[in-house]
């Protein structure tokens, strides 16, 4: 698994960089969408707890002020009866029907001042008799005793009447059941049973009182707290079942989820319970008394329907502007990060040597970053290609000049002792100045054929000068001078081999046309910066100005027609070879002198920092502009 997930990271992450944007922008949505259902779910918790909480407040308040209140008051009524000395004081000389209607005037009485009573039971051991108060008992329906069943046939003997067994089983206490109407048979009601025995009659005297309430009066409170579909179960401190709405199996399955509500912590503990199979929450309420326990089940849906819905609705809500932002930000990485898929294009395209096309057209006229970028790649590509062509021709000229070198050579050997016998033959017949002359090609032809490097210290370049113009001074004589002011540590640098002797033969072979008198050549060095100035200036006839001009314009590399009467192949050559060995930087000027005659400038680069002043410390930069 870990291997795979390498492979597909390296196949997709490592090979562009909007996946790797993309994948973290990813992450930070399914983060923030995992937040915001994080935040939805705990606000539907809470507002789930804060519906239950608000049920069990209403069945709360039901329990306390509604059903407690019935409940205390039933057993007050049964109590007062306990008190009621008119049971106790009957006598035995007393005839039965004054004790009766006495007994009747005492259950009128508490019948009429207690509300929601449905009817009274009494049953009186002293005299063996059993009295129902009710509506009908103002009709004069006679009474039951329990050794005449003649008024109560079809029902069961009293002792075995579950209100009655009840009732004596509590001894005095309260006994709460539910039975069947005696007089109909039919009727459910709820009977709140006291067995009364007087301390100071017989141990076999006393009187068992029944008050009972239809069911139907708590339908009224069901109808109160319960909707359509939700369930109501009251019971009472044993937990017997008292009440409640549905069918028996709802009832059983309501009171199976006392277990697990028992487990529960909490004063109103609830829980999530199935009934008929469908989900209910079950909310428990103890009376404060401790007496009677109020069960409610509310369908969930009921309950969380809306809470439900709103939950579901801002989570799909959430989860739709999240999709939405990625949607726009999967746009914009790729609207963002196509230019420079473009440059990489650009860029393998050409490492192969191939043409950009359409990527340079998407790209050429941005001004953002990727825009600088194409444009600084297009200038570095030119200068790159510029250099590759200069380089190329600087082969192909090397590789002529090479090639006109061998075309050219002669023998040395065959040269030197040619000369040597020229010297010789000049010596003989006393002719010194022959000698002197074939001294100087002699050196001239050993400065040219023996050089393997391009370039030579400068003091070399300027003794085969010194050798040229003493030929030349056989030749015009007085005609022309030379003066030399160089620093020693300008001859320390180096420049192109016959750089000073092409200039110096420039000037004799165009100085001396319209020239009257001594042509005067003068060598000297400036500096400019870090760069020494070689000027050669003489004072001969100048340059005309439009063919200074056409000669400037050749220099700067500039398209034009040779100039005639002017070596300027030899100046472009010139030139071409001090750029080439030291840079753009570099090169030839050529211009008039101030006065008459012209000026040859060769920059060429300082071997040392320190600046170069003329003989005596006389600055002498004035002089070559």
């Amino acid at each position: 698994m870990r291997r795979y997930i390498k492979a597909i990271y390296e196949q997709y992450m490592q090979t562009k960089l909007a996946n790797k944007i993309i994948l973290v922008i990813g992450i930070i949505c399914f983060c923030q969408l995992a937040a915001s259902v994080g935040i939805y779910a705990y606000a539907y918790g809470q507002r789930k707890k804060e519906v239950i909480e608000n049920n069990m407040q209403i069945l709360q308040q039901a329990n306390s002020n509604y059903l407690s209140a019935i409940v205390e008051e039933l057993e007050n009524a049964t109590r007062e009866l306990f008190y009621d000395g008119g049971f106790w004081d009957s006598g035995q000389y007393e005839s039965p029907g004054i004790e009766d209607n006495r007994v009747y005037s005492i259950l009128a009485g508490k019948y009429h001042s207690v509300r929601n009573i449905d009817s009274i039971y009494l049953f009186s051991s002293q005299n063996d008799k059993f009295y129902i108060m009710d509506e009908l008992s103002f009709s004069g329906i006679p009474v039951k005793t329990l050794n005449n069943n003649s008024f109560l046939t079809d029902y069961e003997d009293l002792a075995g009447e579950e209100w009655f067994a009840e009732a004596v089983k509590k001894d005095g206490g309260m006994a709460v059941s539910r039975n069947k109407e005696i007089r109909s048979g039919v009727r459910d009601i709820v009977s709140f049973s006291r067995y009364l025995k007087y301390p100071l009659k017989t141990r076999d005297s006393y009187y068992l009182v029944t008050i009972n309430i239809r069911e139907e009066r708590f339908d009224v409170l069901r109808r109160q707290l319960c909707k359509e579909d939700e369930y109501l179960l009251i019971l009472d401190n044993e937990g017997k079942f008292i009440y409640g709405n549905g069918e028996d199996a709802i009832h059983i399955q309501l009171e199976s989820s006392m277990d697990i509500l028992d487990g529960m912590s909490g004063i109103h503990p609830w829980c999530n319970f199935k009934i008929n199979g469908k989900d209910y929450i079950v909310i428990r309420n103890v009376a404060d008394n401790g007496k009677w326990t109020m069960i409610k089940a509310v369908k969930k849906e009921t309950v969380m329907g809306g809470v439900t819905m709103q939950f579901i609705g801002n989570c799909f809500f959430m989860l739709v502007l999240v999709l939405l932002e990625a949607v726009i930000l999967y746009y914009v990485i790729c609207r963002t990060t196509k230019p420079i898929e473009y440059l990489a294009g650009i860029m393998s395209h050409y490492t192969q040597g191939k043409a950009y096309g359409e990527y340079g057209e998407k790209l050429s006229g941005r001004k953002d970053e990727v825009g600088v970028l194409y444009s600084s790649f297009e200038k570095m590509n030119g200068r790159i290609d510029e250099l590759i062509k200069l380089e190329y021709i600087s082969q192909i000229n090397e590789k002529q000049a090479r090639l006109e070198a061998l075309q050219a050579q002669i023998d040395p050997h065959f040269l030197y002792n040619t000369l040597q016998t020229i010297s010789g033959i000049a010596i003989e017949k006393d002719v010194l100045e022959i000698e002197q002359i074939n001294n100087s090609l002699s050196s001239i032809l050993r400065y040219s054929l023996n050089k393997q490097k391009s370039v030579v210290q400068l003091s070399e370049e300027l003794q085969n000068v010194k050798n040229y113009m003493e030929i030349q001074k056989y030749r015009y004589g007085d005609r022309i001078d030379l003066k030399i002011e160089l620093s020693e540590k300008i001859l320390r640098c180096h420049v192109p081999v016959f750089t000073l002797q092409l200039a110096v033969e420039n000037s004799i072979k165009h100085g001396l046309e319209k020239k009257i008198g001594v042509e005067i050549i003068e060598i000297f060095d400036r500096v400019e910066g870090r760069k020494g100035i070689l000027c050669v200036r003489d004072n001969g006839a100048g340059i005309e100005e439009g063919r200074l001009k056409e000669i400037q314009k050749m220099l700067l590399g500039k398209v034009g027609d040779i100039t005639k009467g002017y070596d300027l192949k030899g100046l472009v050559n010139l030139n071409e070879r001090v750029k080439s060995q030291f840079g753009e930087g570099y090169g030839i000027m050529i211009g008039n002198n101030q006065g008459e005659g012209a000026l040859l400038k060769i920059y060429i680069p300082l071997d040392e920092e320190e600046e170069i002043y003329g003989p005596a410390g006389e600055d002498k930069s004035g002089d070559c502009r």
